[in-house]
């Protein structure tokens, strides 16, 4: 059996299995007591690949937040020091880290080359480090997984996108590997990466580059492959080589990413209750300014700093007493609930603004929604099939009128013609228009309330 060695072991981690154990061991138990990750599985994770002492916590995140056990893990990196064309996997059957042997999926290799979408090149692995980096995490999480270790040369990031595709099945987990911006002062850097985390977090594959991440073929393969676009992000940390080097004036960026399937309930339960939390604590500054604080959404854990749309809905004994949001992410969802919590208590055109005495019986909800994708249709049947009742929210748009209804409207018109009809009337449009202009945008949310967690 063909064996591939790391040739980074003894530089990027320890070559020694009991210190490579020990560090591996540090930093998923530092993700766990950090608990960022949600309660989902992720399809999908962003794994920094520098040497552990700048970059193994954050690795630590991204591998901690992955809550099973996966039977195959593609992995994408960049080429760091290999100029070639194309995807390349290596010959071997087996790759040895220092914690022991982890088996290369060659059917799964072999497929890629005969579908023209990967090829054999050993050239390409015998001296990088963004696949060799990920291995000592998964031998320790599951030592019995298959790997798919592929390398991107210059390759559209159309032929990332189809090789995922092409992998993609249950069982399967995707690795990206990627550091993010490099060699900037720490000033700059945190400025280009919260660049990245917007692009990576709202999906616009498009306007990344290689500035923003080295691995961004691989990043922008993911979001445009089909599991890509159905999944939301979750950020779980970012920050950079100057919390260890203490240099300023020349870092490298890292971050981790978890991303989950559409209808998947990211946020634990704890997040949920720090949005809650916030929701209120900011409807109740404004109402007693001198004996409550505004809240802070910048100092929400990581997590919250994922940029992410949000509706906020208020009710009063059971009766709706305001609902405000936004359909489009371009904040942090700490900021976007605190925000939409103030105009559903105070700007809502349908109620009058919330007073004080109001307060104790006011029960909020949140919704987070996840990307809108469009829907393709030729007419209005077309698109009724492809509607799901009880799990889309839509956005119509037609002729300057727009309208949004969440899932939860399904609760009160459970019939996809009457919820469209519906949609249409809020948008400011007769019942049974359908104009030629007419679009539709769906969307899901995952939703929580005070009274939910109460339960």
């Amino acid at each position: 059996m063909s064996e591939r060695i790391c040739h980074f072991s003894g530089m990027f981690f320890p070559a020694d299995p009991k210190q490579l154990a020990t560090e591996v061991e540090a930093y998923l138990h530092a993700a766990a007591l950090a608990a960022p990750a949600g309660m989902a599985a992720p399809r999908a994770i962003v794994a920094p690949h520098a040497g552990y002492l700048y970059s193994g916590r954050f690795a630590g995140l991204s591998f901690g937040a992955v809550t099973w056990t996966p039977e195959r893990i593609v992995i994408v990196s960049p080429s760091h020091r290999y100029w070639f064309h194309g995807i390349a996997f290596p010959s071997q059957q087996v790759f040895s880290t220092p914690l022991g042997p982890l088996t290369i999926d060659r059917a799964a290799c072999d497929g890629l080359a005969q579908a023209g979408l990967a090829h054999e090149e050993d050239a390409a692995h015998d001296n990088e480090h963004g696949i060799e980096t990920q291995l000592p995490f998964i031998r320790s999480l599951w030592p019995g997984a298959r790997i798919v270790p592929l390398v991107c040369g210059e390759v559209p990031a159309e032929q990332v996108a189809a090789a995922i595709d092409a992998l993609e099945a249950p069982g399967t987990l995707v690795v990206l590997s990627s550091d993010l911006s490099h060699f900037l002062t720490q000033a700059e850097a945190r400025e280009k990466d919260a660049e990245t985390a917007h692009l990576l977090e709202t999906g616009q594959a498009d306007r990344l580059t290689p500035y923003h991440a080295c691995g961004a073929k691989g990043l922008q393969g993911w979001l445009m492959s089909r599991s890509g676009q159905g999944c939301k992000a979750l950020r779980l940390g970012i920050g950079d080589s100057a919390e260890a080097s203490g240099d300023r004036s020349r870092v490298v960026g890292y971050g981790a990413w978890a991303f989950y399937p559409i209808d998947a309930a990211m946020l634990p339960p704890r997040a949920q209750a720090a949005l809650l939390d916030l929701a209120r604590g900011a409807i109740t500054a404004r109402l007693t300014p001198d004996q409550a604080q505004p809240p802070a959404p910048e100092r929400a854990a990581t997590p919250l700093q994922t940029q992410a749309a949000s509706f906020v809905t208020l009710t009063l004994n059971g009766d709706l007493r305001g609902c405000i949001g936004t359909i489009r992410a371009h904040r942090a969802l700490a900021e976007d609930v605190a925000d939409n919590a103030i105009s559903a208590a105070f700007r809502d055109p349908r109620f009058a603004p919330v007073t004080a005495g109001l307060l104790p019986d006011l029960r909020i909800k949140i919704a987070v929604l996840s990307k809108a994708q469009p829907l393709h249709f030729r007419n209005e049947q077309e698109a009724l099939a492809q509607v799901a009742p009880g799990l889309d929210g839509l956005i119509l748009s037609s002729g300057g009128h727009r309208g949004v209804f969440l899932p939860a409207v399904w609760d009160s018109l459970p019939e996809p013609r009457a919820f469209l009809e519906a949609l249409k009337l809020k948008a400011g449009l007769p019942r049974h228009s359908w104009a030629k202009d007419t679009s539709l945008q769906r969307f899901r949310v995952e939703s929580f309330g005070e009274a939910d967690l109460a339960a």
